[in-house]
């Protein structure tokens, strides 16, 4: 079986289908009673395709879906997970960087005016460096600021390679932090941390195991590591910092976001 975190590539998935500003979007269901035969935590599972690299086409349809799935109220929690020295596993920190958090403005005699909501980021990094597992800081960090809900992006890997940096997936269902690159760690999820947690994520690998038999083992090796990986983590780290900033603040402006955001 292919290693995937993918649940558009599970068999067995009650699956429904929509688009979503112009792309494709796959709901996929597991629930309890299946959870355990497919390998995955039960959960719903959205996939976005983004076959173009259209940003703002693609922000708007993470934006659309975002605002359905994060809670409207109380303090939101984002982490950026996996290791910013590794391109492939770099897209959580990347979007976490430009994601504006907004607790520390909350007591201002204005912050409810705004329309602004309390937002904290963390970086908690890999245990290789820091010695600390990502579940455990987080679960330190979600008893500590109480938040309502925690939102975790990471880098994911897939089975086949027509998806490979082309779809975005957003999960009820958390994530095991360093799934993307075969090092999974403690999992995210309301089992473990207590709170609601939303998993966004882009396949930036290929499981190679998979078709190490196929005829394309050529073509699969330079998307895995490809000369363009660089630029394809920025774009999905500026689409989805950017689907989370207009989710998170919808009064705030284009400009005054990028203000007090930090650039990719």
């Amino acid at each position: 079986m292919n290693r995937t975190d993918l649940a558009i590539e599970t068999s067995g998935v009650r699956r429904e289908t929509a688009t979503v500003c112009g792309l494709p979007l796959v709901r996929s269901t597991i629930n309890a009673a299946t959870a355990g035969t497919v390998g995955k935590t039960a959960g719903d599972y959205y996939t976005l395709h983004c076959p173009d690299r259209d940003i703002p086409r693609e922000t708007a349809a993470m934006k659309r879906l975002l605002s359905r799935l994060i809670k409207k109220r109380g303090r939101i929690l984002v982490c950026g997970l996996g290791n910013e020295q590794i391109t492939p596993d770099s897209l959580g920190t990347r979007t976490a960087r430009s994601v504006v958090a907004t607790t520390h403005l909350s007591e201002l005699p204005d912050f409810a005016d705004m329309g602004m909501r309390e937002v904290s980021v963390c970086l908690p990094g890999v245990l290789a460096q820091t010695g600390t597992e990502s579940a455990e800081f987080i679960a330190m960090l979600v008893e500590k600021t109480k938040p309502v809900q925690v939102v975790v992006v990471d880098s994911l890997a897939c089975g086949e390679l027509s998806r490979v940096d082309k779809v975005i997936q957003v999960s009820t269902a958390g994530v095991s932090p360093g799934s993307g690159v075969g090092n999974s760690r403690l999992q995210l999820s309301r089992r473990t941390l207590g709170v609601d947690v939303l998993a966004i994520g882009v396949p930036t690998v290929l499981d190679l195991e998979s078709v190490a038999q196929s005829d394309e083992i050529a073509r699969i090796k330079p998307m895995v590591v490809g000369r363009d990986i660089d630029i394809t983590v920025r774009h999905f780290a500026k689409v989805i910092s950017s689907a989370l900033n207009t989710t998170l603040n919808p009064n705030l402006t284009a400009g005054e976001i990028e203000r007090l955001s930090i650039r990719i």
